[in-house]
């Protein structure tokens, strides 16, 4: 059996073009909730097939996952995200560490080739060029900063010309997050409060119930800057923003957030599956499970990918 994140699991998902995923059969929950727009039904369905038809899921609906490179950190690979035979592995539950690529080393060589005359796609690629030699520079010298942090920077100085720290980015692991304590009736309670909720909101708000009929499937407004078409309520744009906003984090993220655990408890809590089909859905094997890793640093998290996703672990709609 193998084991992977929570992060990875939505992450599964996340690349899916919905629009290309023909309407699915079934119920998000055993009672309608009205708020939830076709995409984010959609998306949920999704997730309620991975966890309870792997299989199923992986032959009829999936494609593989391609992680961008940004560039903007020392580890950040385009490698597939990792799966875990071993519940306890300290990659499940250990925290990311990166370091973000100094903003100097990639604006001098666009400020040089700029005034050389170069392409866009000329400028991109040298950046990329440059910042591929201070990766091989940083992993050289990965144990002098440990051993002698001040000694690491004057050499970086020396260089790079970078006369600042290394800036240093730490972020909790999601884990596979235990939820032994929580059952399906208890979790059954919190979604069916949060809908309680959101009706009781709607009949005590009389003047925002035009508002709230139009717009309450439409909150990913309140996450696009420019003019909001058909904005025909009497609130600007910003204000509308605004109570989509309030109304998405009230009510629609506590609500897809427990179904998605509510799943898990009924489906996979452990979020457990067999590894052949992860290499299938594009994940490899954790190097320490096993036993190929041969660097104490965690060299392989793909932090720009997958942790940025926990700052905003939501539905990507």
């Amino acid at each position: 059996m193998a084991y992977i994140t929570k992060s990875n699991s939505k992450r599964i998902l996340r690349k899916i073009n919905l629009k290309d995923i023909p309407d699915i059969a079934g119920d998000v929950y055993k009672k309608p909730i009205y708020f939830l727009s076709k995409w984010e039904t959609k998306y949920l369905l999704l997730m309620q097939s991975l966890l309870k038809e792997p299989e199923k899921f992986a032959i009829e609906v999936y494609h593989p996952v391609v992680n961008k490179d940004t560039f903007h950190y020392v580890y950040e690979s385009e490698q597939p995200p990792s799966y875990h035979s071993n519940k306890s592995c300290e990659r499940l539950t250990s925290k990311f560490k990166n370091f973000e690529v100094p903003f100097e080393i990639r604006a001098r060589v666009k400020e040089k080739a700029e005034k050389e005359g170069k392409t866009t796609e000329e400028i991109e690629n040298l950046e990329k060029q440059q910042v591929a030699v201070f990766r091989a520079w940083f992993k050289e010298n990965f144990e002098l900063f440990n051993a002698d942090t001040e000694g690491f920077l004057k050499k970086l100085d020396i260089r790079w010309n970078v006369q600042r720290n290394v800036n240093e980015v730490e972020r909790d692991n999601s884990g596979v997050e235990s939820i032994d304590n929580l059952n399906l009736a208890q979790l059954e309670i919190e979604i069916d409060k949060v809908i309680s909720e959101a009706g009781r909101y709607f009949v005590t708000n009389t003047d925002k119930q035009p508002i709230i009929r139009r717009f309450q499937k439409l909150t990913f407004l309140a996450y696009r800057k420019g003019n909001i078409d058909n904005n025909d309520t009497e609130l600007s744009d910003d204000e509308l923003r605004a109570f989509l906003l309030d109304y998405d984090t009230k009510f629609k993220k506590p609500i897809k957030e427990l179904l998605i655990q509510y799943y898990r408890v009924k489906y996979n809590p452990d979020l457990s599956f067999e590894g052949q089909l992860l290499e299938r859905l594009n994940f490899r094997s954790c190097s320490v499970c096993d036993g190929t890793a041969d660097f104490d640093y965690v060299i392989n998290a793909t932090l720009s990918n997958e942790n940025k996703a926990e700052e905003h672990d939501d539905l990507p709609l």
